[in-house]
């Protein structure tokens, strides 16, 4: 009973003082993984720009801030008391038995008495020593489980509306008075913005770098909310929409393609179930059949990690094709042919207008050949809409718009008014 009594005094201490290193611990053994994963994932630009050196000191200096609280946690474990307390017991039990065996015969203990109350004693050993390593785990296992708590129990700024409409987007989108600044910053991005796009109709937005271009296009899928104003869809706000139902009509591909290490077929169906004469199809309309088909194993080709076996072009037709299957209500392009070449890229213009018939399309570009056919285009200053209206009507009342094809092409008015795409 005294045992008992004393086991669980310590134990409660050894618990109290394991826990905030165990916490520390786990704390740096994310980091140290996460550090690596980054580095990794970024092992291009690391080799370009030579900082080899400094990652690998970045990640020692991690491996020994991890190392320190292993120590840490092992200096407490070799304090662990009850195992003091067992030796202990032990010494005390076998001194009580002599006494009781041979010091005090009235008691009549014989040696298998004192055998039998030594191995009593002895069986508290195992439980004991057994104990130190499972209450480690297991504050190891809580303070891991706090950390995913954490993060689980972590409100979201979106609401999903589970119960909102899912109702198929025809695909006119308004936007009324919206303004947006990101979360921790007082610098709107977004300010007063006005616009009504028509479903089917082809909209180009342009501006310089930082005038809120992409920013716009991502409200419209509700990456974020808005701050002030209304974005509408088919006249019904975006937020109203379920929002696995909204997102899941609006296809998005950026300059930058992420692709998974995975088959050309799977990249292309990404969860879909599709044919193969689908996946065919969609690659076609793409510009990408054929530079599939030159690779040996074709559809079933692994593109490698992040799509690193292909060019910046490929990963942008696979992208694009991706999208032809989704059959998207809403596409947006957002400078997503800027790593394919002229010839292919006309290409892809022809395909696009075709498959994106009675479908709206926001292109984010400056290319000539893309800005010519939108049946709207909006320009961007500075998070606030300049002008709109079609190329010819902004290259005679837009300086700002004649700014940036004059820059770009070095011709003058007259020879862009002339452009006509394809030349």
């Amino acid at each position: 009973t005294l045992f008992a009594i004393l086991f669980l005094i310590s134990l409660k201490y050894y618990v109290k003082k394991l826990g905030p290193v165990t916490l520390r611990l786990r704390s740096f053994f994310g980091m140290m993984n996460a550090t690596l994963a980054e580095t990794l994932t970024g092992i291009e630009v690391v080799k370009a720009s030579v900082q080899e050196h400094r990652e690998l000191e970045k990640y020692i200096s991690n491996v020994k801030s991890y190392r320190d609280a292993y120590i840490d946690q092992g200096k407490i474990q070799a304090r662990f008391l009850p195992l003091l307390l067992i030796a202990l017991t032990v010494t005390i039990g076998l001194t009580h038995g002599i006494i009781l065996t041979f010091i005090l015969p009235i008691t009549k203990w014989t040696i298998g008495h004192l055998i039998g109350y030594l191995g009593l004693i002895a069986q508290l050993r195992f439980p004991t020593m057994v104990s130190m390593f499972v209450f480690a785990t297991l504050r190891a296992a809580i303070s891991s489980s706090h950390r995913l708590l954490e993060l689980m129990n972590r409100t979201t700024e979106i609401d999903e509306n589970l119960e909102g409409t899912k109702k198929i987007i025809d695909g006119k989108i308004t936007f009324e008075n919206v303004s947006f600044t990101y979360p921790g910053s007082e610098k709107p991005v977004l300010k007063n913005i006005n616009f009504e796009v028509q479903p089917g109709q082809t909209v180009a937005i342009v501006g310089t770098t930082g005038s809120g271009k992409t920013t716009l296009t991502k409200l419209m899928s509700r990456l974020y909310d808005v701050n002030q104003g209304r974005i509408l869809i088919d006249d019904i706000d975006v937020r109203e929409y379920a929002l696995q139902s909204l997102r899941s009509q609006i296809s998005y591909i950026e300059q930058d393609i992420f692709l998974f290490s995975d088959s050309l077929f799977n990249n292309i169906s990404f969860g879909r179930t599709s044919s193969l004469e689908e996946i065919i199809h969609c690659a076609k309309e793409a510009q990408a059949d054929d530079f599939i088909r030159q690779l040996p194993n074709q559809y079933d080709s692994e593109v490698g990690e992040r799509g690193v076996q292909l060019s910046g072009g490929e990963r942008q037709r696979i992208a694009i094709a991706r999208a032809f299957l989704s059959d998207p209500r809403i596409l947006i392009l957002d400078d997503s042919t800027s790593a394919i070449d002229s010839n292919t890229e006309d290409k892809i213009q022809k395909a696009i207008k075709n498959i994106l018939r009675r479908r709206t399309t926001l292109l984010i570009t400056h290319r000539l050949s893309q800005i010519r056919w939108a049946d709207l285009i909006i320009v961007l200053k500075s998070g606030e809409i300049g002008n709109m209206g079609t190329h010819e009507d902004l290259l005679r009342t837009s300086e700002e718009y004649r700014k940036i094809f004059i820059k770009k092409f070095d011709v003058d008015i007259e020879q862009l008014l002339k452009y006509k795409e394809g030349s």
